[in-house]
């Protein structure tokens, strides 16, 4: 079979569609390994279950057509950890000649509709972080992508909308009154308690929203409506459309002046900084004993915190030559690093911005939060 028809009927691109065969042939390999994930793709024929998913206890990995089956012992082995697992009871009358769907060999791809009931709080989160250092052209196309990615989104998925060139604005999408946005400066890090208490979300105390946030009127805790940003800067795709059209229509290109030979003063590190600490408060932890994200118990306790799910979306033009985590100078005559500068120890800029991005990758990873990177170019 080619991997384009694995691709039709699995969902998934792979760098690599052959293992190499020996240990040389692996430390030739320059790519490393990786796949691609095309979540609700339409897939003719894929089955779609009506009950819950069987998860491993300890990987947490689910049920799939390549897992080891004691069909005496109602036992199987997890391919990824070799944890042994016990079926569940309706599973109870499997056989060889007598299998679920999630073990034909055929159903590498499934789906499963679980009844689960959700609150405002525990909704998927879409937090767009959009470049403005782009020509005219690249912007309205852009703009355009943009919009098209919202028609897709679920009517109750929340979305937020950050622009940033050499400054960085948060639009507050909920005040319908006139457009507005909260602008921080490109050039210094912003903490999440700055982000918070600039926006008046923050929280001086345990429970307690701060003076912004309780004039406002944002409502906080379990039985709220998420976190005190949830409906200023947060809002449901069916709420906001028309303010979000709105902010999408007025983005123009970055209009701080660019002195000839340099390039635009491009403050990324800044707006993402800005934008961890905005889901930071609109889409914090919250202890529970389930793990809401995964579906499945949870391991360490009553003193575990799932978080709500939550994407910042990063879309960029070029290298961030700006603030905190920059790359590159804004001079053109400045390269951007290669392979080789980092092997002669020659990246001026590495170090720093490795221990800047790297912190707000611990934020994010400790949040429970996930950033995807859509970038220009590979070597930027």
């Amino acid at each position: 079979m080619e991997f384009s028809e694995v691709e039709a009927t699995s969902g998934l691109r792979f760098s690599w569609n052959v293992w190499p065969s020996s240990r040389i042939d692996a430390a030739r390999v320059v790519v490393p390994f990786g796949a691609m994930i095309t979540p609700l793709k339409n897939i003719p024929g894929m089955p779609v279950l009506p009950y819950e998913p069987v998860c491993c206890k300890g990987c947490k990995a689910v049920l799939n057509p390549y897992c080891r089956v004691d069909f005496v012992g109602k036992i199987w082995i997890c391919v990824f950890c070799h944890q042994r697992n016990q079926f569940p009871r309706n599973y109870a009358d499997i056989s060889e000649t007598s299998l679920p769907a999630e073990l034909f060999p055929n159903y590498t791809t499934i789906e499963y509709k679980v009844n689960q009931s959700f609150t405002r709080s525990s909704l998927p989160a879409f937090l767009f972080v959009v470049d403005t250092c782009l020509s005219d052209e690249e912007l309205q196309g852009l703009k355009d992508t943009l919009r098209q990615t919202l028609s897709l989104l679920p009517e109750s998925a929340l979305v937020g909308l950050i622009s940033f060139g050499t400054v960085v604005s948060v639009h507050e999408i909920g005040y319908g009154d006139c457009p507005k946005a909260h602008v921080f400066r490109g050039d210094q890090e912003i903490s999440g308690e700055k982000v918070q208490d600039q926006l008046g979300i923050g929280f001086k105390g345990r429970g307690q929203p701060s003076r912004g946030a309780q004039a406002e009127g944002a409502t906080t805790g379990p039985g709220g409506s998420g976190g005190p940003g949830v409906g200023r800067f947060l809002l449901p795709v069916s709420e906001c459309e028309f303010a979000l059209e709105s902010a999408l229509e007025d983005l123009t290109v970055n209009s701080w002046p660019k002195e000839t030979g340099h390039r635009h003063k491009r403050a990324t590190g800044a707006a993402l900084s800005v934008a961890v600490g905005l889901l930071e408060s609109c889409c914090p932890s919250t202890p529970a004993r389930l793990m809401l994200v995964v579906g499945g118990p949870c391991t360490h306790g009553e003193s575990c915190c799932p978080s709500t799910p939550a994407r910042l979306m990063l879309v960029v033009g070029g290298p961030c030559t700006h603030g905190p985590g920059t790359v590159l100078g804004t001079d053109v005559e400045e390269h951007i690093r290669s392979h080789q500068d980092f092997e002669k120890n020659n990246a001026k800029h590495f170090k720093k911005a490795l221990k800047f991005y790297t912190s707000l990758g611990t934020r994010l990873f400790g949040n429970g939060h996930v950033m995807d990177v859509y970038a220009a170019a590979l070597d930027q």
